[in-house]
């Protein structure tokens, strides 16, 4: 039976070893596998059929990332997309063998809040069969499309766990007219369990400041914040013995993807930012600790 976990005993504290300081915590180095036409800015403007016609550009933005991430000697987890896993198995055994962690970012991009409970079941089903068919390997983490495991849809933890999902990176506690779940907290916690078997829900990166939790480290957030803010942020997680998480799509490093007539403000969340985010990515990768989500989740374990 499951049963939902809430209380601070479930909230991870501290997920270090005893005795060990900030430099030993790190940044769980995340990448969402999407095309651009998939972002949700384009959702009711780009149709499904529309797609077709419009060029991929995953395959070399992805291989692009690859490269940044070997230059710097760092491995992360790349949630893939069911749809572009299934178009392109070849894309999902490069990044595997590149030393990255093979994770799900569900199979059509459909936000969580317009899915009912079964149509969520088999969309995760569809993606991780998909995804560990194509990888040889066990698919354990989950990222829901745009952040949208929200307070209204908490009753996807205990799909996934039934799914055989083992960690979740798909709250964004703050406040957003999209996604966003503040009264979260931004510590991990535990949030189903099913008999010896659990899910642990590990929340997008924010600073608390005052009484706001600001957000920071992938997507606009990074592309739009000065590089030196950045930095100051993530320093005052690790110093705090936090552990935070950096997100990034293949086309926020891509010059060339159509620009497509879309109102002013999603205009700027998607395209702003873009010409710079591979000189922030670089200079991030040198310049602070990285490591894998499965990395975060066996610490967690090891804590809990």
């Amino acid at each position: 039976m499951f049963s939902p976990l809430s209380s601070p005993l479930e909230t991870l504290n501290d997920i270090r070893q005893p005795g060990r300081g900030p430099e030993s915590n790190f940044i769980c180095l995340t990448v969402d596998i999407e095309e651009y036409y998939d972002a949700e800015v384009f959702s009711g403007i780009i149709s499904q059929a529309e797609r077709a016609t419009y060029p991929p550009h995953v395959d070399k933005t992805t291989m692009d990332l690859l490269e940044i991430f070997a230059d710097s000697n760092v491995r992360g987890t790349f949630f893939i997309l069911g749809t572009v896993a299934e178009k392109k198995p070849g894309l999902v055994k490069a990044i595997m063998g590149a030393g990255h962690e093979i994770a799900s970012h569900g199979f059509g991009h459909r936000m969580i809040t317009r899915m009912s409970p079964t149509e969520f079941r088999e969309d995760v089903r569809k993606s991780k069969r998909i995804l560990e068919d194509v990888s040889g390997g066990l698919v354990r983490g989950y990222r829901a499309p745009t952040f949208s495991i929200v307070e209204k849809t908490k009753w996807a933890h205990e799909i996934l766990l039934d799914e055989g999902f083992q960690y979740s990176s798909s709250v964004f506690p703050i406040r957003h007219d999209r996604y966003g779940w503040p009264e979260f907290g931004i510590l991990p916690r535990k949030m189903a369990v099913n008999g010896n078997r659990w899910i642990w829900e590990f929340p997008l990166s924010v600073e608390r400041i005052g009484s706001i939790n600001i957000p920071f480290g992938g997507g606009g957030y990074l592309r739009l914040y000065p590089l030196f803010l950045t930095k100051c942020l993530f320093s005052r997680v690790l110093r705090a013995g936090r552990n935070a998480i950096v997100y990034v799509h293949p086309w926020e490093i891509d010059r060339q993807h159509p620009r497509v007539t879309i109102p002013l403000l999603k205009r700027i969340r998607h395209y702003a930012g873009i010409s710079g985010m591979e000189g922030k990515m670089r200079e991030l990768l040198r310049s602070l600790p990285f490591e894998r989500m499965d990395h975060f989740f066996r610490c967690a374990e090891r804590n809990s």
